[in-house]
């Protein structure tokens, strides 16, 4: 196979097991590395939220230029949100020098300058929940939220690339009996040459045996189509170190196992892990919380805003005075202050409250449909995984019979009591039956891989009930070298 821009062949020499490449999907998949980035999405939006709480600095300087009055001033302050109690604090230093008019006195400051600060303590709104306190507990419920969605999207791309893994294998054995049924023709011809040449058959009999192979040739050139797409289709999950696809040779095929009957108890405890670990389930709860924080500030903006101030000044170092009016710069103030304001209708916190319920009952609603479709699609892959293996145990029926058919028709031919037309026709449904049993035994590995998937189990750290499946009866090991059409330069 000449390999597509950005893939290279894999040359390793062992079996491609399920695991390598569902290992390959968790470590190397660009998709999933993509999703994987919503940590970081979140985590950035949680640095965001905090910056509610950064303290700030605020700093100004003015000078009034030589005139009627020449001063200098300086200001310089911090102010601090807290977590706790909704508390807010300030604190600051200025100084103010030089001559000032009568009606700016208050600027001027004694040779050290003035030292402030103060708090404010909400007493009813925005006590135990305010904005910035509610984005921060959203924003940290979005980190944990990451996890869930990841989650998700792992176990499809893993499904995904378990399905392709299957096809993958099916499409080499599949191309294994292209190979043995043109084989049998190509012999066949080599006997008729040889009867024909001694008049023992009619030249029309290789013919129409010539007519088989050409057909059968063309039923080859297919099924090496179907080998390079699968490997293409595969090499999208199949990854080398570096990331780039790797395309799968022959060499590192396998038959596909022989399925397994399915414990009794496979249900049940693929029900119940699939309703304890689905990520769905955790992604709707915390949505829910979310919302139930959003609810909380909205309740919280029903309240009367009653808030309590307490604010200090006092000057210090040299022309301090004990005078009091204009000239006195030895200014001592403790001020308390209660401050009350509320919406008389409060509209907006109502509002707000009932879509915050109205929201809280879709999320409600949505948890308890993923939990019927949760159980719906377990029902539905362990009913596909059932049903699988009856058929390929009737599909394995059918594949004996007609072996037993075909040869037995070929040894009439080699009697002389059959004709080539016979022959071909049991050779058809021989191997229409040995593409059935191919097909059979894709389809429970892939119902298997859908189960697993169903009830969160599919993953690198295991392969199911791979672990105990035999090897397919009867069936040859795929060759080592690629088929025609796939060959290295």
């Amino acid at each position: 196979m000449v390999s597509v821009p950005g893939s290279v062949i894999d040359e390793s020499p062992e079996p491609l097991s399920l695991l390598e490449v569902l290992q390959s999907v968790d470590t190397h998949y660009p998709l999933l590395q993509a999703v994987e980035r919503e940590r970081g999405v979140a985590s950035g939006r949680f640095t965001s939220a905090q910056g509610a709480f950064d303290t700030n600095v605020a700093m100004a300087g003015n000078a009034l230029a030589p005139g009627t009055y020449e001063n200098y001033r300086s200001d310089f302050g911090l102010s601090q949100q807290f977590m706790t109690g909704g508390i807010s604090a300030f604190g600051g230093y200025r100084t103010g020098f030089g001559d000032f008019p009568t009606y700016s006195l208050a600027q001027k400051t004694a040779d050290v300058g003035e030292f402030r600060g103060g708090l404010n303590v909400p007493f009813a709104r925005n006590r135990d929940i305010d904005r910035a306190r509610a984005t921060h507990a959203q924003a940290r419920l979005d980190i944990a939220i990451a996890e869930p969605v990841i989650e998700r999207s792992r176990l499809d791309y893993m499904r995904s690339a378990a399905r392709a893994y299957w096809s993958w294998q099916g499409s080499g054995e599949r191309f294994g009996a292209g190979e043995r049924i043109l084989q049998l023709a190509l012999d066949r011809d080599e006997q008729l040459e040889l009867k024909v040449d001694s008049g023992a058959v009619a030249n029309i009999e290789r013919v129409d045996n010539q007519q088989n192979i050409a057909f059968r040739n063309g039923i080859l050139v297919q099924a090496d189509r179907a080998v390079q797409q699968a490997a293409i289709d595969l090499s999208l999950y199949h990854r080398d170190p570096s990331g780039r696809p790797l395309l799968a040779r022959r060499a590192r095929m396998r038959p596909v196992p022989k399925p397994v009957p399915p414990p009794l108890s496979l249900y049940e405890e693929a029900l119940a892990r699939a309703l304890r670990s689905r990520p769905e389930f955790q992604r709707l709860s915390l949505q829910r919380e979310k919302i139930v924080i959003e609810r909380r500030l909205a309740v919280n903006q029903t309240l009367p805003g009653i808030d309590g101030q307490l604010v200090g000044n006092q000057d210090a170092g040299y022309g301090k005075s004990q005078l009091s009016g204009i000239e006195g710069l030895d200014r001592q103030v403790l001020p308390a202050s209660l401050i009350i304001q509320m919406p008389a209708q409060r509209r907006d916190a109502r509002g707000k409250m009932q879509t915050a319920d109205a929201q809280l009952l879709q999320i409600d609603r949505q948890l308890e449909y993923a939990e019927d479709q949760v159980r719906a699609e377990v029902q539905d892959a362990f009913s596909m995984l059932e049903r699988a293996y009856e058929f390929h145990k009737q599909a394995a029926i059918r594949l004996e019979l007609a072996r037993v058919v075909a040869e037995a028709e070929r040894e009439q031919l080699r009697l002389g009591r059959s004709d080539v037309l016979r022959v071909t026709i049991r050779e058809q449904a021989k191997f229409d039956a040995e593409i059935l049993e191919i097909t059979a035994r894709q389809e429970f590995w892939r119902a298997e891989s859908d189960l697993r998937a169903a009830d969160t189990s599919l993953g690198p750290a295991g392969s199911g009930l791979l672990d105990a499946a035999p090897a397919a009866p009867g069936t040859p090991p795929a060759p080592a070298a690629d088929p025609p059409g796939m060959r290295l330069p």
